[in-house]
């Protein structure tokens, strides 16, 4: 396999391990005694899967147990089409809505599913299957305020590129679902039970998607973004790369990371053997521009900008790519980047510089055939960076 072939093998592999098919089978052999309980005949299970990953988990929970009626709200693109269409999967209500900043339909369906949840009675016991980007999907103002306040809210808070956890701590104060205030509204008889893949580094239940369940629920954590670097680095070692993580909770901004992938660079060119330098996280990335990008995408630019009077003599690649296959308002997963990328860019009449300071890493990308393209992966646990160095030739 080329070098390209195995940046991107190494990513689907971080995809793999952090799918609810792949988490489940082990997680519910560990977990007996929630098997017996959901299936149980005396009780109803109503299932309410909400996030990114939302479709995949309740496919996955299908395979285990039965489940008398739910509803699935997840991010737009997020559904098979035929369910899209639909509007329903057997006894399941399925809505998409936007992410990372709310819309009508967010409202629309928050009230329609939380409707249904208020009729649950003490003979049903609710599964919340929780995953990132439920802040945005399920979201109902508090008494007072209308969704344009939180539409508004959510723009400025993205804007700053602030840290996911003060966002959600923002967004839960005008919200009248998120901090388990959605327990609040429910019979108080209904037994809850929330399973979580956490995109949140230290997997705080406060903050994944803002704890429409927490606290008050059992709550239990299925799978992070431990779980994909694990993954990667047994895979890389079996293709004969050394492997070195420098973190799984990487919480600084694309222009940190570029920098530091780029020492990291530097450092392992001194090794002639193939290596994998590997970290994962939460980049945050402050908008400064009127252009389109993402988190990922701007990282990768600035790699290529950093590495472009960089002259060695082997073979690399850099990638930094979301999980869940969206980077920002983008439909990309994020960026590729080697040796020749910032060449091409100049050739093709652009100049990454100014397209950087207009936070404009997409189209540039693009038309250097550097994004990576995967659609909804069904699961969502961060971004995933991989340098990847080829073996020097003697």
């Amino acid at each position: 396999m080329s070098l390209k072939d195995d940046i991107e093998f190494l990513y689907w592999e971080g995809v793999r391990a952090a799918t609810p098919e792949y988490l489940s089978h082990s997680f519910w052999k560990e977990h007996p005694h929630l098997c017996d309980l959901f299936s149980n005949p005396k009780k109803k299970n109503y299932v309410f899967a909400l996030g990114k990953a939302a479709h995949s988990m309740v496919l996955s929970f299908l395979d285990f147990f039965p489940v008398d009626a739910g509803f699935v709200l997840t991010k737009y693109n997020h559904l098979p089409d035929e369910v899209r269409s639909k509007g329903q999967m057997g006894v399941l209500k399925c809505r998409e809505a936007a992410h990372p900043i709310p819309d009508y339909n967010s409202e629309k369906y928050s009230r329609e599913v939380l409707s249904e949840l208020m009729d649950l009675g003490e003979d049903h016991q609710l599964i919340v299957l929780l995953s990132g980007g439920g802040s945005s999907l399920f979201e109902i103002p508090e008494s007072g305020l209308h969704l344009e306040n939180l539409i508004q809210l959510n723009q400025a808070l993205l804007k700053e590129g602030l840290p996911i956890q003060e966002i959600n701590r923002r967004r839960k104060e005008f919200s009248a679902v998120k901090a388990g205030k959605l327990l609040g509204k429910l019979n108080p008889l209904v037994k809850v039970y929330t399973f979580v893949i956490s995109d949140v580094l230290g997997d705080d239940p406060n903050v994944i998607a803002s704890a429409p369940t927490y606290p008050g629920s059992e709550y239990y954590l299925m799978g992070n973004l431990s779980n994909s670097l694990s993954a990667i680095q047994k895979k890389a070692m079996d293709l004969g790369y050394e492997v070195k993580t420098i973190s799984d909770s990487w919480d600084k901004s694309s222009e940190d990371t570029a920098k530091r992938a780029f020492m990291e660079l530097i450092q392992a060119n001194s090794n002639p053997n193939k290596q994998v330098i590997l970290f994962g996280g939460e980049l945050v990335c402050p908008v400064f521009g009127d252009g389109l990008g993402g988190r990922n995408q701007e990282a990768a630019l600035r790699m290529a900008i950093l590495s472009s009077s960089l002259k060695i003599d082997r073979e690399w690649l850099f990638l930094s790519c979301g999980t869940d296959g969206t980077d920002g308002p983008t439909d990309a997963a994020g960026g590729i980047i080697g040796p020749d990328s910032f060449d091409l860019m100049i050739k093709r009449g652009w100049d990454p510089r100014a397209e950087l300071m207009r936070s404009n890493s997409y189209p540039i990308l693009k038309d250097s055939n550097a994004l990576l393209f995967t659609g909804a992966t069904g699961t969502n646990v961060n971004d995933i960076i991989i340098l990847l160095l080829a073996e020097r030739n003697s």
